[in-house]
């Protein structure tokens, strides 16, 4: 885990505000590289290598090429053996592996890396540039291009330290995020800053001060054919390899464990991997739904150094405005709020942790994909995907009660859910539910899944790895037929063949356990500490006239009155609940978003007192 930034001219200062601006990521070590064609920089958080010299930049033998990697190459090791007769290496990091491996590859040196990464390499003998993100999109790295001048880095805030780069709202990213809860076609809340999609490159020219962005892989699939046994055994084989190559790290390593079938199955696997009794975190509030008796079964099973958090919400009101601001964007997902205080926790013992993310999405693991699994043909298309936006504001009537036409009228564009799902996934003879599966993979796993782990984990320097969403895992899984995802012998299995697998390392009672929810208790902390926050902000985005919206203050009370109502004790309407709650906590953020980042002089380091903002 690092902050690189980098610029197409000669700035100290410029690259050392950017710079201070993504410092939380790697607080540990900071290094420059500048010259007349390029300015770089790196916060970083030492992993691999500790040691002094693997600070960045890192150069090659003769200084004229440099390189700052944010994320981890799994595989360096391998490579390194390929490179060792060719090139002399002055440290035991990955990223100067991805040195001499252009050296000796050039641009197809992409093909050989296996990781989550964005890095920057710099060639002062071509004068160029080559910019590259991981291929499932699992670290960050967004641009701004204008006038031939390229500015790029692993957060938004790092961008924006550039003045010249006007902070004006992307109401069609904003329309995105109504209907998904994500941006997609790579775009960001801010006009002029886009995202690097996952697996390209971007290559920048000192000559003519062009760039050009290109894929270097491209995620596709066809079902196999494969019986039940061999898809079981190929499965076995790259999830246990998945997770085998994220065990390096010189840096204390533990794993996040729900007692779900996912977190449960990745930590089985590892227990029996690693070579000391393995660090295990499981998190709760106090309430129903924590998992700590499922997780402690595990724990035991196992055999790991198990540790049982009991998180606190009473005052995260206050701390909102400080998680906006590592995340950049409005959200209306509570589980942000669990992330980003279950890394504060963990972070007490351990800098890197496994996360059982991205399971869901590629086996089949949420009640919704039921429809699509089901053989019901009467429903036509455009009524089957209806379910996939999870955004607040999903169809156009609502989007216009809330938000100005500067916003809505994006909603006919391929931000539609039909037009969008056309666009991503291409006709074939798969199956509906593999075909949700791959748009889900492609739009919502780096939207949202990604960041969301990426920014909860970097706010308090902790590295999450995410073994579910290897890509060689995503290939495969993606191919396995949609009957071994979800089985209807007698009634419907979600997860079916991760369930057969995790029967050979877990207990049963873990195995068949119905799937729960996680995250904070949603409707107690807004009865009891958002709602008065809530609407005091949102109303004050309706007096300054926010030019995104289009709603009043009858109609904001409206909606308050149908909270209040259904927050009578003994008569809990849990689908409007839920679906309010979320339109009021982004409306909120949303208002938050803005005056930190348009209206806010100082991104660097804003006072990030709720006081201020209401």
């Amino acid at each position: 885990m690092c902050g690189i930034c980098g610029i197409s001219w000669d700035d100290q200062n410029l690259i050392r505000l950017m710079g201070e601006a993504c410092k939380h990521r790697g607080p540990e070590q900071e290094g420059f590289y500048v010259d007349e064609n390029f300015s770089l920089c790196c916060e970083r958080l030492k992993i691999i290598d500790l040691s002094e010299k693997a600070k960045q930049p890192l150069h090659n033998e003769d200084e004229t090429i440099w390189v700052i990697l944010n994320g981890e190459i799994y595989n360096f090791r391998e490579i390194k053996q390929q490179l060792d007769n060719n090139h002399k290496f002055y440290t035991n990091s990955d990223t100067e592996v991805i040195l001499h491996a252009y050296e000796e590859f050039g641009e197809d040196c992409l093909d050989k890396l296996n990781g989550m990464f964005a890095f920057a390499i710099y060639d002062s003998v071509k004068k160029k540039i080559l910019i590259a993100r991981d291929r499932i999109g699992v670290k960050p790295l967004y641009y701004h291009f204008e006038d031939g001048k390229l500015t790029f880095a692993s957060e938004i805030k790092s961008i924006l330290q550039n003045q010249e780069i006007p902070r004006e709202i992307n109401n069609e990213a904003l329309c995105q995020f109504l209907v998904y809860a994500y941006t997609i076609d790579n775009q960001t809340m801010f006009n002029g800053i886009k995202e690097l999609p996952p697996g390209h490159k971007l290559v920048y020219s000192c000559a003519d001060k062009k760039m050009q962005i290109t894929p270097y892989w491209n995620l596709d699939f066809k079902e196999n054919n494969f019986d039940e046994k061999e898809n079981l055994e190929i499965l076995k084989k790259i999830l246990t390899k998945a997770i085998d190559e994220r065990q390096i790290s010189d840096a204390p390593i533990g794993a996040l464990l729900s007692g779900g079938l996912d977190s449960s199955l990745m930590v089985g696997i590892l227990s029996k991997l690693s070579e000391k009794p393995l660090k295990t975190f499981t998190t709760g509030f106090g309430h129903d739904l924590d998992e700590f008796n499922e997780a402690r079964l595990v724990a035991e099973h196992c055999g790991t150094e198990h540790r049982e958090i009991m998180l606190n919400y009473s005052d995260l009101i206050k701390t909102m405005p400080k998680i906006l601001w590592h995340m950049e964007f409005p959200f209306g997902r509570p589980s942000i709020l669990s992330n980003f205080m279950v890394a504060k926790e963990i972070k007490k013992y351990v800098t890197v942790s496994y996360t059982g993310e991205g399971s869901d999405e590629l086996f089949g693991g949420y009640n919704r994909y039921l429809t699509y699994a089901s053989k019901e043909k009467k429903i036509p298309l455009v009524e089957k995907i209806r379910s996939i936006p999870s955004g607040f504001f999903q169809d156009k009537g609502t989007i216009e009660n809330f938000f100005s036409k500067n916003t809505s009228r994006f909603f006919d564009n391929q931000n539609n859910p039909l037009k969008a799902f056309e666009k991503v996934v291409k006709p074939s003879n798969a199956s509906l539910l593999n075909k949700v599966l791959f748009f889900e993979i492609k739009t919502e796993i780096p939207g949202a899944q990604t960041w969301r782990i990426d920014r909860t984990g970097s706010a308090h320097a902790v590295e999450l790895r995410e073994p579910f969403l290897d890509y060689r895992l995503v290939e495969f899984g993606l191919s396995i037929p949609a009957n071994l995802k979800i089985n209807h012998q007698n009634h419907p299995i979600k997860k079916y063949i991760l369930q057969k697998l995790a029967s050979e390392f877990l207990p049963e009672e873990i195995v068949k356990r119905k799937k729960f929810p996680w995250g904070i208790p949603f409707f107690d902390f807004f009865k009891n500490e958002f709602i008065p926050v809530a609407k005091t902000l949102i109303e004050k985005s309706i007096i300054e006239k926010r030019s995104y919206l289009n709603i009043d203050m009858e109609h904001l009370e409206n909606l308050f009155t149908k909270i209040n109502e259904n927050m009578i004790e003994g008569s809990k309407n849990v689908e409007i609940n839920d679906k309010i709650l979320r339109q009021i906590m982004f409306l909120f953020n949303l208002e938050l978003w803005f005056q930190i980042f348009i209206e806010n002089d100082n991104l660097k380091n804003p006072n990030l007192s709720l006081d201020k903002f209401i």
